[in-house]
């Protein structure tokens, strides 16, 4: 795997604190934590040897030496790319790069067969994700889908209502998950819609409340308040959908 960091950063939030400890000090100190033992590492990052072995099974591997060794393969293709802290060039295309390659097929396809066979598709984002919403729906649009993108959270609760079995209700988000959020996906769920998160960050609750979450890969380091860049890899999604969608047509003709 080439983007564990990418992954610890976008998995962090959901972990409790010993292992959140355990993800603030790889990626702060890569280099260290990849030469490091389990003893030592739990020692580094003031957490115990049972913590780091459960943060390698919440992030999907077999053991510690199964993480240790796709950590060192991606701390060596960063190496390779030389990326500076500051290349905001570099810090974009690690995020599409990685956010194309930990897309998964099967998954976009599902969820591209179900925005073609939509009654409609509202997709609800806040602030910046707000945006982003509004050009997803008009890229479903163009592919003459029926989609609303939605900023206005008081409106995005008064039509949630109007959305049944035959709908798909989408949310775009870089933290994952607010209280609003996760009321309008549960209404969401009840009314029979089919429920997608595009988000920044590996929530747990999410999984819950929803039928797909599509991550899009967040920049590393993690972008500061206000910045657009996050922005890059949501788009990057819809147009893997678009080309799902696209696909689903031409196989019909």
């Amino acid at each position: 795997m080439r983007h564990v960091l990418g992954l610890i950063e976008t998995s962090r939030d959901d972990m409790p604190d010993a292992m959140a400890r355990i993800a603030d000090f790889i990626v702060k100190e890569p280099d260290t934590a990849v030469r490091a033992s389990m003893s030592e590492l739990a020692s580094l990052a003031g957490s115990g040897e049972a913590s780091i072995a459960r943060f390698c099974r919440k992030l999907g591997f077999d053991g510690f030496t199964d993480f240790k060794i796709s950590l060192a393969s991606d701390i060596a293709y960063r190496n390779g790319a030389t990326p500076r802290e500051t290349d905001f060039g570099t810090r974009i295309t690690n995020a599409v790069r990685a956010t194309v390659d930990e897309a998964s097929d099967s998954d976009l396809a599902a969820v591209a067969m179900k925005l073609v066979a939509a009654r409609h598709i509202d997709i609800f984002g806040a602030g910046v994700s707000g945006i982003t919403a509004k050009l997803l729906a008009y890229r479903f649009s163009r592919l003459g889908l029926i989609a609303r993108g939605i900023q206005d959270p008081v409106i995005a609760e008064e039509i949630i209502g109007a959305i049944d079995d035959r709908s798909v209700y989408i949310t775009v988000s870089e933290t994952g998950l607010t209280s609003r959020v996760e009321a309008m996906l549960r209404t969401a769920g009840i009314r029979g819609a089919y429920r997608v998160a595009i988000s920044g960050r590996r929530i747990a609750d999410l999984n819950q409340l929803c039928d797909k979450v599509l991550i899009a890969t967040p920049l590393s380091p993690l972008p500061e308040r206000g910045e657009l860049g996050p922005v890059v890899s949501k788009l990057v999604l819809c147009e893997l959908l678009a080309e799902q969608i696209i696909r689903i047509r031409k196989a019909k003709l």
